[in-house]
């Protein structure tokens, strides 16, 4: 297998994949880090939940996002690890509202870390045990906002103090010491600047009653990123709005913080599926499914546009519908909605989904002994090479 293959074709010229395989375009990665750096009026981090494979984290750090949200000690250590081999120093901020003792105390003594989320007085009390010196210490109390917006998946069910409950926290926290910040997020795929703006209002007002001079605001992740059934407006206008918003309603504005997870890497990952079989009743059955990288395909449809190779060649024609199986022994296993593919597809053939950065080998299990977290550099993508003269939807930040 070669380091980097300069397109897809030239990939299936060597090799005809049995396992799932990921296609990562480092560019299009850089491109999305360069809009989020140069554009937003604050740190950029990123949220390694979305994707935490060591190719694409590396290639974070060669381009120079040196700030990470981490949900976990396992992923503390990924990405310490992955710095230390190329000698990187990054900073980490362990976002996951709730958390272990245990692991509260690892990750300040053994890993260093600084920066910790929290949203009720339970989880302070944990932080008070285990932190010993609070003033090096940046604690961010997540809260929700009132107003609803619209989003692919609400965050906010699970977790955020309520707008009383985070005044409150926020006096306990600077009281005690630490350096007191707010966070929150406005759920998954925010389609309107306004919840941001809102969000932003509501932490200046949490700030106000609690009379805390706020160290940092977060205003989480959330940024859509561009599918067939799902995008929002350019990420430029999210920018402005938030930087609008925290001189408006802020007499002090803060220092800015987003961690971004799908819309920085979705865009940087293809994933080459191969059809296993195909029966005469027009039902497809590929070597991954939703134990694997199509696990977000079971739960919401964002729309993926799809494109299909025969022996090195896109095939193309009139498109169906086909109801797609996984590769498992589990019924559950497969996808809610039909793949419209070429009516010619068959077995041997293969399936080049995009917009699979986020979400799709992070989510994989190992049901059945059938992976899926094989990743692979390809320069060119080829959905971005076709889709200026197709109906495809334009990669995000092209």
């Amino acid at each position: 297998m070669l380091d980097c293959y300069p397109n897809t074709r030239h990939l299936m010229q060597h090799q005809q994949p049995e396992q799932p395989l990921y296609l990562f375009h480092k560019q299009l990665l850089e491109q999305s880090i360069d809009q989020f750096q140069q554009g937003f009026p604050g740190l950029l981090t990123y949220a390694v939940k979305a994707n935490p494979s060591a190719m694409v984290i590396k290639a974070m750090l060669q381009h120079g996002v040196e700030a990470y949200d981490v949900a976990s000690v396992a992923e503390i250590k990924l990405v310490q690890n992955l710095a230390k081999s190329l000698d990187k120093t990054v900073t980490l901020h362990y976002h996951n509202p709730i958390k272990s003792e245990s692991a509260i105390a690892e990750a300040w003594h053994q890993c260093g870390v600084r920066s910790f989320a929290l949203d009720d007085e339970f989880e302070l009390a944990k932080l008070l045990k285990q932190i010993p010196d609070p003033a090096s210490t940046e604690l961010s109390v997540r809260f929700v906002a009132p107003v609803k917006h619209e989003v692919i998946l609400d965050l906010n069910s699970k977790f955020g103090a309520s707008v009383n409950g985070a005044i409150k926290l926020l006096r306990k926290v600077h009281a005690a010491g630490f350096k007191a910040s707010l966070t929150f997020h406005p759920g998954t795929q925010c389609t309107q600047t306004q919840a941001y703006v809102d969000f932003i209002a509501c932490a200046a007002d949490i700030a106000k009653h609690a009379q805390v001079t706020l160290h940092r605001l977060n205003v989480g992740g959330g940024f859509p990123a561009s599918y067939v059934k799902s995008f929002g407006p350019e990420l430029a206008q999210y920018f402005a709005a938030i930087k609008t918003a925290v001189n408006t309603y802020f007499d002090v504005p803060p220092a800015l913080v987003c961690e971004p997870g799908r819309s920085l890497v979705n865009d940087s990952v293809s994933l080459l599926l191969k059809v296993l079989h195909r029966r005469e009743n027009g039902s497809l059955f590929l070597n991954d499914g939703v134990y694997g990288g199509l696990l977000e395909m079971k739960v919401v449809d964002l729309g993926w546009p799809m494109l299909c190779w025969r022996q090195g060649q896109l095939i193309d024609g009139e498109r169906v519908p086909f109801k797609v199986f996984g590769p498992t022994c589990d019924s559950i296993d497969v996808l809610p909605t039909p793949m419209y593919l070429p009516k010619q597809i068959q077995d041997g053939d293969y399936i080049e989904v995009p917009l699979m950065g986020a979400y799709s080998s992070a989510s994989a299990t190992q049901f059945n002994g059938f992976l899926s977290d094989a990743y692979v550099q390809v320069k060119v993508s080829s959905y971005c090479s076709i889709q200026q003269a197709s109906s495809l939807p334009l990669v995000a930040g092209l």
